[in-house]
């Protein structure tokens, strides 16, 4: 063979090996509500909240990227939370029937209108909420949007965009001080040689709940008119990944205007949620819109396993009950092992993406910072710990919350308030402890992202 037909040959092989490829996939997760054999439950209220019909369909949603080597995986699926037993699950699934290793972050939505994936939100207290056939039908239907994701690669550019539009701030209400939000949008959509759209990702930090706790329908909440309304506007597979929502960011008291009648949105309806979703897909449609191209030739992500002192007594007692259903077991020292990650796309030296993926709630303030020290706090000497995305410094700073893991709230060490005197002088217990593993977490997650971030 001359040297021209080498050449040629090896430039059609290279695209199977090299250069920046992206790939989506769905499944969906919806149960059958209707013959389904046990009550399915609903997790994110109370307890014994059985579902009655469903709404809209739940999905796991998969964005394959890769520049030569490993592929990543980033999926967002519509559930509570996903405990990290589940997720190793589809990991080793994946890597099996793909037959090659490849990195897998699987980030819950955190929607409260969702089946009980954990445990928590059983038939009553004590009584666990799962439903082992379906999480067994979560993590296979994982599996192959992961495998999906990776098979379907193809040569891809990737836009990179960021909107902090006043109205996204609106959407957020704030019920425990410090009041901090993290309502920024960012997102990410990846194209292919002919610019058609093949996935697009956006990363917000807020509870899917708009749909209050009296709803018995099974329903993504507001991630659904996301995915409705972007895959109209650009196609392709749209994937949402939640942020920092602990401490509490949640649209449950938020007034919002309904653009088609310009007049609020009833609370608790399906309007409410449609509202939150549509606009998140037409700003970011927007802002994407405006992006330019992103050349990246080197992604990357690591993992640190880390082990976080269990201090919650309920979330003993729920172990010790088998709520979890034989899942997050903690170790002979009193510890629950958790990991949080890191990802970077980057292109040569200059890094444009970089992303944190967390375990679970995390205080807004621990995101973007604000930590504040009040008198009657648990731990006033307690070192602050350093915020997540200040640790970044790429154009681009995602971080997914939930993610791989579910361990409640984490809040900051200076702020944790389980004994009164309450924060601010408060006349009852503020909201947050009761969901968190214990004061360590924050310190401990805080650590090892810094461990990630500058090794």
């Amino acid at each position: 063979m001359n040297r021209k037909y080498l050449w040629l040959a090896l430039l059609w092989l290279t695209p199977l090996s090299a250069g920046f490829r992206a790939g989506a996939a769905y499944r969906a997760i919806t149960p059958d509500v209707n013959t389904s054999a046990v009550p399915i439950y609903m997790a994110g209220f109370g307890q014994n909240r059985v579902a009655t019909a469903v709404h809209d369909p739940i999905f796991v949603r998969c964005l394959a990227m890769s520049a030569g080597k490993k592929p990543v995986v980033l999926c967002g699926v519509d559930l509570i939370g996903l405990f990290l037993d589940d997720v190793e699950k589809i990991r080793a699934g994946a890597r099996k029937q793909l037959g090659r290793d490849l990195d897998v972050v699987i980030s819950a939505t955190h929607t409260h209108e969702g089946p009980d994936t954990m445990g928590l939100w059983g038939p009553k207290l004590g009584v666990t909420g799962i439903s082992e056939p379906y999480n067994e039908f979560v993590v296979q239907r994982s599996i192959e949007a992961v495998v999906a994701s990776v098979k379907g690669m193809k040569r891809a550019t990737l836009y990179l965009a960021r909107t902090g539009f006043p109205d996204l701030k609106a959407f957020i209400n704030d019920t425990r001080p410090p009041v901090v939000n993290d309502p920024e949008l960012l997102a990410l959509t990846v194209k292919d040689r002919r610019q058609r759209t093949i996935g697009t990702l956006i990363n917000w930090a807020n509870h899917p709940e708009a749909l209050g706790s009296e709803n018995t329908q099974i329903t993504a909440d507001y991630p659904a008119a996301y995915y409705r309304v972007m895959e109209t506007l650009r196609g392709g597979v749209a994937v949402f990944m939640n942020g920092a929502v602990g401490g509490m960011q949640s649209p449950l008291g938020a007034k919002i205007i309904d653009p088609t009648t310009r007049e609020l949105a009833p609370k608790n309806s399906f309007r409410f949620a449609e509202t939150i979703g549509e606009r998140l897909a037409d700003l970011a449609h927007d802002a994407l819109n405006a992006a330019k191209p992103t050349k990246i030739d080197r992604i990357e992500y690591t993992e640190k396993r880390i082990f976080i002192p269990v201090a919650n007594e309920g979330f003993r007692q729920a172990a010790q009950a088998n709520l979890y259903g034989n899942r997050k077991a903690f170790r002979p020292d009193g510890t629950s092992e958790t990991v949080v990650g890191y990802l970077r796309l980057a292109r040569g030296q200059s890094v444009k993406l970089e992303a944190a993926t967390i375990p679970g709630e995390l205080y807004p303030e621990l995101s973007v910072g604000g930590v504040e020290k009040y008198a009657g706090a648990d731990f006033p000497a307690a070192a602050v710990e350093p915020a997540i995305k200040p640790m970044m410094k790429a154009p681009f700073r995602m971080l997914f919350g939930l993610a791989n893991d579910e361990i409640g709230y984490i809040i900051p060490k200076s702020e944790w308030d389980e004994k009164a005197p309450w924060l601010q002088n408060a006349p009852k217990r503020w909201y947050g402890e009761v969901n968190s593993i214990g004061p360590e977490a924050a310190p401990a997650i805080a650590a090892a992202f810094a461990a990630l971030v500058r090794p």
